[in-house]
């Protein structure tokens, strides 16, 4: 059984409107167009699910949306707060960390260690891993290769192919 879609704006005085149509045409967040949007064509009559296929979310979403005007009014539109802690480094201490990740790309820990000592602040590698990518600088692990100390005669390639060169015959046998 599908819920009643009974849920309207329907008390909207003539500057709530012209805020809302402002909000609309001219809101600093796509989110808060959204939601002026949807309580201007609840207020015309449209249903809960009607705005839900409009919007593309779910009815939930919008009949949120709806209450919080009722009880919020034009502070239930933007977004609330959300959990999580503060960034430790502020903007200045982030550029510095891209500048000395540019200046010794191979060594992530020398950069924490650098970035500690004139900071005092510590962060994780996974951080750092963040500040790069945000930045578009490419975090990958550098390959160190031993191909200057392997023995080529020896090496195990080498040997292959040897012994398939001395089954054909192409060369002498030793």
């Amino acid at each position: 059984m599908s819920r009643p879609d009974c849920l309207f704006i329907e008390k909207l005085t003539k500057p709530q409107v012209q805020r809302l149509e402002d909000l609309r045409d001219n809101g600093a967040k796509r989110r808060i167009r959204h939601r002026a949007h949807a309580i201007l064509l609840s207020f015309g009559g449209m249903a809960v699910n009607e705005l839900a296929n409009v919007f593309q979310c779910n009815r939930n979403t919008v009949s949120g949306w709806l209450t919080r005007w009722r009880f919020e009014g034009l502070d239930g539109l933007d977004d609330k707060q959300r959990p999580g802690a503060p960034t430790k480094l502020d903007d200045q201490e982030k550029v510095r960390a891209i500048e000395l990740l540019e200046q010794t790309p191979q060594s992530a820990n020398a950069v924490l260690l650098a970035l500690e000592k004139e900071t005092g602040k510590t962060i994780s590698v996974d951080t750092l891993k963040r500040l790069a990518k945000k930045k578009d600088l490419v975090w990958k692990r550098m390959r160190k290769s031993l191909r200057s100390k392997r023995d080529q005669k020896n090496s195990t390639c080498t040997i292959g192919i040897r012994r398939q060169f001395q089954k054909s015959g192409k060369i002498d046998t030793p």
